[in-house]
């Protein structure tokens, strides 16, 4: 009998990748490659008692085998590219496909958060602004602009001028950007006064990497 040889399709050597393509479905042995075509099996293999074989038997079976092999390779190689093509990354074709396509809201709500003020801004969807409203154009001062009240108050404001305007608002994506004390706030000023169906929400607060060097600390 041959010796059973075992290939992979990776090029390191077996002592290393033993463990590792242990399991491989796809591996195949010379002798299955064989098996599958009997006509390419030489007078040894069959009578492997008789221990004499013609030279052009020996000359044909290695030809022929070696050319197996080379198929049994090359579609190793094959199935080794087309998994290496496959990205398991969310890319857009695949994000669309799993949470659909983004909804385009009728109406967009930024509240910019800072430390010192609460800014609310309701635009159009090509962003064109229909109304504004901060914390200190609601009657707070100076440190109680930051404050969530400020922030709740602001936002009540708005409501009011989006009803004297009788704006009809469909759909609401609501931007926040900042995290100052009066971002949370006016977002529940929206849910406990209004009845404005919210699809998105989004945070579009800026990260940095690296960039400007940013104003020393605020000692008091």
């Amino acid at each position: 009998m041959l010796p059973e040889y075992r290939y992979y399709a990776s090029d390191s050597n077996d002592n290393n990748n033993d463990s590792s393509n242990s399991g491989n479905a796809d591996s195949e042995t010379i002798l299955d490659i064989i098996s599958a075509h009997p006509d390419s099996k030489p007078d040894s293999v069959n009578n492997s008692g008789s221990g004499s074989s013609s030279s052009g038997s020996n000359s044909n079976f290695t030809k022929e085998s070696g050319e197996l092999i080379m198929r049994a390779l090359t579609r190793a190689s094959d199935r080794q590219q087309s998994s290496s093509r496959q990205s398991s990354y969310l890319t857009a074709s695949s994000g669309r496909a799993l949470f659909g396509e983004p909804q385009t809201c009728s109406h967009n709500l930024h509240i910019h958060a800072s430390m010192n003020n609460t800014i609310l801004t309701l635009t159009d969807s090509r962003g064109d602004p229909i109304t504004t409203q901060s914390a200190g154009s609601a009657g707070f001062k100076k440190s109680a602009r930051a404050g969530p009240e400020a922030g709740y108050q602001a936002m009540t404001k708005l409501i009011e001028k989006v009803e004297e305007k009788n704006v009809h608002i469909q759909t609401l994506h609501v931007l926040m950007k900042g995290f100052g004390p009066g971002r949370d706030s006016a977002f529940k000023a929206i849910r406990a006064l209004t009845t404005w169906d919210i699809k998105r929400i989004s945070d579009t607060t800026p990260i940095p990497f690296n960039g400007c060097r940013p104003p020393k600390p605020r000692r008091l």
